[in-house]
């Protein structure tokens, strides 16, 4: 995870994590957020682990695109980056034409990842 979004409408704590993954260069790329799946008190959980690792600097190599062809557009201003210290398991329909997750939905928190090993899978890959 590399940050989050502000809540919206009766959602406490936080909108939305923002994802990101190492491409083979090393270079940490924007993949999308994930908004669903995330229930009270896994918000809370995620709040208290996030918090610590709050910076101001966008911790990404390769910055959100500015428009969104699917779901509303990334408000920066909106947007809470943290280290890329957590690893999020999340499941999804599809890798959009530019590279961003669609349908994502949380699983939970991999404690047994480094996050430095959040790679995008390959379709074929083993």
């Amino acid at each position: 995870m590399v940050g989050w979004t502000d809540p919206e409408a009766r959602r406490s704590h936080f909108g939305a994590p923002l994802l990101a993954y190492y491409d083979p260069g090393g270079r940490l790329i924007y993949a999308g957020r994930v908004g669903t799946g995330i229930d009270n008190v896994e918000l809370e959980r995620l709040w208290r682990r996030l918090q610590p690792l709050t910076t101001y600097k966008m911790p990404l190599d390769v910055p959100p695109p500015r428009g969104a062809r699917f779901g509303s557009p990334l408000v920066l201003s909106r947007v809470h980056w943290v280290r890329p210290e957590l690893v999020a398991e999340v499941k999804f329909l599809a890798w959009t034409e530019d590279n961003l997750l669609r349908q994502v939905v949380y699983e939970g928190l991999r404690e047994d990842k480094p996050a430095r090993e959040g790679r995008r899978e390959v379709e074929g890959e083993v």
